[in-house]
């Protein structure tokens, strides 16, 4: 049986090209960057290169990067960072209802404030400017969210929580931006930006951190002083060029491939719809991703949804792969105050660059199939 791939936010095959530059480096670039000899040499140049070229596409310096091992670790050293060595207030970190567990829990540490989202999960920057005061140091927001794809008004939210603590930080997370939209971190005004390879086509196990010029990180890791001792640890070369094949890859045809995913999504949805009426899409009127569809139907129940997608070929997801397994709506679905039983029933379709019509015909015809099992005598 054919497997239709379409949990692409979870993350994405690796790149053809990504794969080529990885394993160039491995062949012409293995040595330790940090050693002066001539092999070494020529890691530094591949690592210098490849920095150079991610901070073309993402609108920054090169020297504002810190490679990483992915967003996770890019979260918790930016939210290390801007709290580190601070008498920190009640309102000190604020972050939407909606981020990502790895913002979500470093945020914990720090008595982090959630604020309220609408129904679409977009926060307000009228809640941020209420919520904000001279004391808040950090405002955590998403590019676009992981499981229902809406897009936050970026240059709203900063300048919310600027006008009310002009030295507060903002903490970008792009994990579902970068290589799915046009980026100009410098334009945004944001303070920090975490960046994970594996969402666009780059190997596992590798990321950025954009760091704003003039800011101060406080390390997570101690050893070698790495990157301006910012991020100790020998760089992973082969990693870092196969992100930065991997993100020019992606943004190549960037339009016309987000034109092209939408028209897909949408016609998946219509199909559905007519013979299911019941059937809703999730911040449907917000903008968002055109590559992710977050769909719901009364009477289901998501995980053994997904399991008979699964048995009739089609992969797709709950939801956050990192929360997949417990059972219960995730965060963001609960967060957009939505009934109970709907909650119970999503599920995220999300689509990539490989992504063809037969693999949303098969998602459509299994879909209707399974949920009309599911709900029969309903």
């Amino acid at each position: 049986m054919a497997n239709h791939y379409l949990d692409w936010n979870a993350t994405a095959p690796l790149a053809s090209a990504a794969r080529a530059a990885w394993l160039a480096a491995y062949d012409q670039s293995w040595a330790n960057p940090g050693s002066v000899h001539a092999p070494g040499q020529r890691a530094r140049h591949s690592v210098d290169q490849a920095k150079a070229s991610c901070a073309r596409l993402l609108g920054c310096k090169s020297h504002e990067l810190v490679v990483t091992s992915g967003g996770t670790e890019a979260n918790a050293l930016a939210i290390h960072s801007a709290t580190f060595g601070q008498s920190l207030a009640a309102d000190a970190v604020l972050m939407s209802a909606i981020e990502h567990s790895s913002v979500q829990r470093n945020g914990e540490t720090v008595s982090a404030v959630r604020l309220p989202v609408d129904v679409c999960g977009r926060l307000a920057a009228d809640t941020v400017r209420a919520a904000a005061s001279p004391t808040t140091r950090l405002l955590c927001v998403q590019f676009a969210n992981n499981e229902i794809g809406v897009c936050q008004d970026v240059p709203a939210l900063v300048a919310a929580v600027r006008a009310v603590a002009p030295q507060a930080r903002v903490l970008l997370d792009c994990a579902q931006g970068a290589g799915k939209a046009p980026l100009n971190l410098a334009a945004l005004d944001v303070d920090f930006a975490s960046i994970a390879g594996h969402k666009f086509g780059a190997p596992k196990g590798i990321g950025l951190l954009y760091v704003k010029n003039g800011i101060r990180i406080a390390p997570l890791l101690f050893g070698g002083k790495q990157q301006q001792d910012r991020r100790s640890g020998t760089e992973d070369v082969a990693g870092l060029t196969a992100l930065q094949a991997a993100l020019e890859s992606a943004l190549a045809h960037g339009e016309e491939e987000s034109i092209r995913q939408r028209m897909l999504l949408e016609s998946a949805f219509a199909r559905i719809a007519l013979v299911l009426p019941k059937v809703q899409w999730l911040a449907h009127a917000a903008q968002r991703l055109p590559n992710t569809l977050s769909i719901a139907h009364p009477g289901v129940i998501n995980g053994a949804l997904v399991m008979r997608l699964d048995l009739a070929g089609v992969s797709v997801s709950t939801g956050s792969a990192c929360m997949a397994a417990r059972g219960e709506p995730s965060h963001v679905i609960a967060a957009l105050g939505i009934d109970l039983s709907l909650a119970k029933s999503v599920i995220r379709v999300s689509i990539g660059p490989d992504t063809v019509a037969e693999d949303l015909d098969a998602f459509v015809n299994a879909y209707i199939s399974e949920v009309k099992a599911m709900t029969a005598g309903n």
